[in-house]
């Protein structure tokens, strides 16, 4: 099966996105399937190109010259990429908006030019979280006869309106008159309208594939999946609760070695990810001003770094910041911590989100902190995976982190005492691995391409 991937995000970027799909290629590969990816050239979460691969991240890793027209790469798994221009990005909405509608259309344009006739694809994959990319991968299913699997691992459309994302992003430039109804039923019908015209639309929920279904869209669940070097280093784990010490290419992600567990005092708590409006990481650092003995650490970058060290400023709190790290020095954040921070805002849609770094600490038997509701406290709960605080309550997420404290202290051990089958790692394997993944991603373009 000839694949043709849409994403704005991909490898050598470190993120989600990217890990999501570096792990989905690797399995399609392994299984005789051809993937093509159409991306930006690498620059997320930097301007651009020159500071992508000037960072701590980027540094060291292949670049690709640019040639007008797109140019092509291979990837590490042997993809063949065909790289699309971009727009200088920033931290405002409305840079990061005109940067993926660029890229988009440039992905357009190439695919036309370049993947037609005996060069066309059997199916176009097109991956959210950049919105513009899922009318490309409709408009060119239309233009090429071939089916369209839209893969949309947040609750899009919805959160168009919720984020009130148009009038954040050129609010200052047109009146609420226009942007209101931009947000709330031009932008969600438009794309609603694609999503039913996709033969699939893949998400990461079943509450947001029931939500989809009641729209006449047919929808199917692809959880974000750990990568087998991640099982494959818990299993390694102790029944003593150890906290790994990590050391990958992909955020971190995988083990080398255990850390013995030791006697502590107080709570070392890191978050590592993107810092945006999305995570509401504001929340955590107010409580901080609540409790004793607990410190975070926040290691990434995005738009709201600069606003979370002035509210640990308004709030009297310390907070460490680091950049965006991969590999051995983020291996010595984990060897700090004693447990991860996951963390969303309170938005309706946000219940029917579960990130995936919530897996992958499962998976490597870390204890979690989740400011989180919905489906991603659910399974917290039922995996007895950690401690679950309300988005956006400062109290509750005080009274989480003194709980946490107080059982790390005690020596307790995280998802010891679930209800049976449903230990943490198990549960992982079962729902999240990597193969369940790629045999589901694979079940459904073969159902499609049918």
């Amino acid at each position: 099966m000839k694949i043709l991937l849409l994403s704005h995000y991909y490898y050598p970027e470190v993120g989600a996105p990217q890990r999501r799909w570096r792990i989905l290629v690797d399995h399609l590969r392994a299984s005789g399937h051809q993937v093509i990816t159409v991306a930006p050239h690498p620059h997320y979460p930097y301007p651009d190109r020159a500071g992508f691969f000037g960072s701590g991240v980027g540094r060291g890793r292949r670049r690709v010259e640019v040639r007008l027209g797109g140019s092509w790469d291979t990837g590490v798994d042997g993809e063949r990429i065909l790289r699309v221009p971009y727009l200088r990005s920033g931290a405002s909405m409305a840079r990061q908006v005109l940067d993926q509608t660029v890229s988009a259309t440039g992905a357009m344009s190439a695919v036309i030019d370049r993947l037609r006739g005996k060069a066309k694809p059997d199916v176009i994959i097109s991956t959210t979280p950049a919105l513009p990319f899922l009318l490309t991968g409709d408009t060119l299913s239309r233009a090429l006869g071939v089916p369209h699997v839209a893969e949309v691992r947040d609750a899009w459309p919805d959160l168009i309106s919720e984020m009130n994302l148009v009038t954040g992003a050129v609010g200052k430039y047109l009146p609420r008159t226009l942007t209101h109804p931009l947000e709330r039923r031009f932008l969600p019908n438009l794309f609603t309208r694609a999503q039913r015209r996709a033969a699939v639309v893949v998400v990461t929920t079943e509450g947001f594939k029931h939500r989809l279904e009641d729209r006449g869209v047919t929808a199917e669940v692809v959880r974000s999946g750990v990568s087998p070097a991640e099982l494959a280093g818990a299993s390694g784990l102790t029944a003593t609760g150890a906290i790994p010490i990590i050391s990958s290419d992909l955020e971190g992600h995988s083990l080398v070695a255990p850390k013995t567990a030791k006697a502590k005092t107080g709570l070392n708590l890191l978050y590592v990810g993107t810092v945006g409006r999305s995570q509401d990481l504001g929340t955590s650092i107010r409580a901080l001003a609540r409790t004793e003995g607990v410190r975070l650490r926040i290691v990434g970058d995005g738009v709201d770094i600069s606003r979370l060290t002035t509210v640990a400023s308004e709030a009297g709190v310390f907070v460490e910041f680091f950049p965006q790290h991969a590999g051995v020095e983020l291996a010595a954040h984990w060897d700090w911590a004693d447990a991860g921070l996951v963390s969303l805002s309170s938005l309706e849609s946000y219940e029917y989100t579960v990130p995936s770094k919530l897996y992958s600490l499962m998976a490597r038997q870390i204890p979690v902190l989740g400011v989180v509701a919905g489906e991603a406290a659910d399974i917290i709960t039922d995996t007895a995976a950690g401690e679950v605080a309300r988005p956006g309550d400062v109290d509750s997420v005080a009274t989480a982190m003194m709980t946490m404290r107080k059982r790390i202290e005690a020596g307790d051990v995280f998802g010891a005492n679930p209800p049976a089958g449903q230990e943490p790692r198990e549960w992982v394997i079962r729902h999240a691995s990597a193969a369940a993944m790629g045999h589901s991603y694979e079940r459904i373009l073969q159902q499609v391409v049918a």
